[in-house]
Formats: structure tokens, sequence, C-alpha cells
């Protein structure tokens, strides 16, 4: 086994030839972390020559409009709106297929859809795992049973968004996984650019309104601390969800109601606006990693946390991890303390600021997905942590 640091995530073996079609299958384009990956892997493909099909199996949905006139793409979607559970004239189109050219690799994005990636002739299968529930899910059993029927080493298959997701994931299908870790590819601002400013006292928070993303709740809690220790503080929740009523009334019953902003929800090219001119950023994730690559001091949030803690900042967290979860083991800070910890001086700012941009290099686009393709087509693919 070869070892190497976080620039090097990849165990490179023999080469076949190389990757021209590739297949993508999901299950529709409605705005969510894994559907903008899809845009980001389509065009990042598209515009370095690769023949790209989408085959989506439960409608189409808006984001499915920034791809519909990118050079290269074939999109394959059946535009029911009732989303049948199997889409039958999609699984019939891919059985149609069976007897054409095998397509260089095929790759999909969750349980039900590796499923239907078996209807495809392909070279090379793989399948990426981004929740750390996906193959728990009760709803998923006659998936997964289905999948080791036609498929019993359809394991080897699967890539992991990171060490625990894959962790979790072994202890829900019984099964021993290697390391398989594709970090999912984001852009952030120029190297020359930072939306981190050490003199705002604005802190932001984007992502789902949850309820196991208690950041939100607790930080209500916090705000009243930092108010007091400089009133100019102002906290801005970008995001909506289950949880919104009652965040709005924990909101309306804090003294610090007039420093807090639930701002509803935001599109993806909204974000880097929403980050403009930040203090510092509280949650996780890919909004976690998005705001530490723009300069932004980033502290991680943990699921299901009422107390206020934290594993510390992104640049403090184990490799390719952003907050989703996080060991037992862990040795946990106080959100408000790392807040504080902020303010002592511009110095340790800037520094905080530094190291946590350069961790989120580790999901650089080019930097993720070229390792990515050079790894589909190994004969052999082995993604090491070291």
């Amino acid at each position: 086994m070869i070892t190497f640091n976080n620039d090097h995530f990849f165990d490179f073996e023999k080469q076949t030839r190389p990757i021209k079609s590739i297949a993508l299958i999901h299950k529709n384009m409605k705005v969510g972390g894994v559907e903008i990956l899809v845009v980001r892997m389509v065009k990042w493909l598209s515009a370095r020559g690769y023949n790209v099909t989408l085959f989506l199996f439960s409608s189409g949905g808006p984001l499915l409009r920034q791809l519909e006139s990118v050079k290269g793409v074939t999109i394959v979607v059946d535009e029911d709106k009732s989303e049948p559970s199997v889409n039958l004239w999609l699984a019939t189109k891919m059985l149609s297929m069976r007897f054409a050219n095998k397509f260089d690799l095929v790759y999909s994005f969750g349980p039900k859809s590796f499923l239907l990636s078996y209807l495809l002739p392909a070279e090379k299968r793989l399948s990426g795992v981004y929740h750390p529930e996906s193959y728990k899910q009760e709803s998923m059993a006659g998936v997964i049973k289905t999948l080791k029927l036609i498929d019993p080493k359809f394991h080897t298959k699967l890539l992991f968004m990171n060490p625990s997701i894959q962790q979790l994931t072994e202890q829900a299908i019984g099964e021993s996984l290697n390391n398989s870790i594709f970090p999912m590819p984001l852009d952030f601002c120029s190297p020359t650019k930072t939306l981190g400013n050490f003199a705002s006292r604005r802190i932001v928070s984007i992502g789902q309104l949850a309820n196991f993303r208690t950041y939100n709740y607790y930080m209500v809690d916090i705000m009243e601390g930092l108010i007091g220790i400089d009133p100019e503080f102002t906290f801005h929740i970008y995001g909506t969800g289950q949880g919104e009523d009652s965040l709005r009334k924990k909101i309306a019953n804090s003294p610090a109601r007039d420093h807090i902003f639930l701002h509803g929800a935001i599109t993806h090219a909204d974000k880097k606006r929403a980050l403009q001119d930040t203090f510092c950023f509280i949650g996780m994730g890919v909004s976690l990693i998005e705001a530490a690559g723009c300069g932004i001091p980033a502290i991680a949030g943990k699921i299901n946390d009422r107390f206020g803690l934290t594993e510390g900042f992104l640049h403090q967290l184990p490799p390719y991890e952003s907050g989703d979860s996080f060991s037992a083991d862990s040795e946990l800070f106080s959100v408000q303390e790392q807040i504080e910890k902020l303010l002592l001086s511009e110095t340790a700012y800037r520094k905080a600021s530094k190291r946590d941009r350069i961790k989120a290099k580790d999901f650089e686009s080019d930097h993720v997905m070229e390792n990515f393709m050079k790894e589909a087509e190994a004969e052999k693919f082995s993604f090491r942590l070291h």
C-alpha cells in the first residue's frame, strides 16, 4: 500500500484505456447538496471533453436548467410528476442500451440509483455515499438485498464523502470496506480575495433548518453573551426547513432577538454575497468548507448537540470531515469560547483564517476531480487515507 499526505489521497495502479463516455444516475435535480455536486461534475467533465449522459429517475427539477445547454451532455429524464418509486420508462430506456457500446464509467449517487446503474452496460461501475444513513435506512433494506443478489461485491464499488460515512456504512451493510474517499469537489473565492473580516461582528450560518442541526438554536443563547462583550455582534441565518417555526419562537423570546436575523432560503449563487464581510461561520458540511475556502474562520457544529460544543475550526477536524459526524473520542470545545478566541487579536484571527483556507483546498474542484478521473481510469481503484 502507498501512503501519502493530505495532498495525495489516491493510490494509482495500472492504467486501462482512457475514459471518454460517462453515465451519471441520480433521482432528480431539485435543490440540494448532492444535486449541486451533480451540476459541478457534469460541467467539469463537459468542459474537458468527456461525453456525459445524465439519467434522472424521478423527474427533473430547477437545477436541471443549468445543464440543458451544456455541450456534450445528454439528459435522459421522464418528467413524471407522480415521482414513482421505480420509473419503468427510464428502466426500459436503460435496458434498450444493453446492446450498445458500454459506458466507460457509470457513476451513481445513492442506493436506488446504484441499483438502477446495473441496467446499463459499463466498463467500470462506482457509486458515491453522501449521507451517513444512506445504507442504514429501513426503506433501503430491499434495495441493498437486491444489490447483494446482483453483485455480491457491490460494496467494493462504493466511494465515501468522508471517513465517518464510510465507517457508518460499513456497520450498516456488515462488510469490511476500504477507505475509499471521494471528497465533495467545491469552488471557492480566488486566492487573492477574502470574505472574512476581523473588524466585523457578523456571524453567519447557512444550511437546512433540520432538527439535528442544533447549532442555530444554541447560537441564540450564545448571542446573549456575545452582545454583552460587544453590542455590534449579529447572527445571520440562511436556510429553511422543518425547524423554522420553533427557531423563530426561540429567537422572539430571546433578549438578543434584535441581533438575530432569519433570512430564509438562499440560492447557491447567492452564498458569496451572504458571506461577505463575515467575522466567523458556524455550521457543517459544504457551507462550512466554502466559508473556510473564502478566508472565514469556520467553526464546525455537531449534530444533535444541545450544549454548544464543537470539535473546533475546520482545520482541527480529521481529514475530509466537515462536522456532519464526529468520533465519540473527539476532544470538544465550547463554541462561544472559540468565537471569543478570535476576538483576542487580529493575528490570531488571521492565523485561524489561513489554516482553515489551507484545509479547504483538499476539497478544491480541479484537485478532487482530476484525481477522481485518474482513479476511475486505474485498473483497480483504491483511495487510501494516510
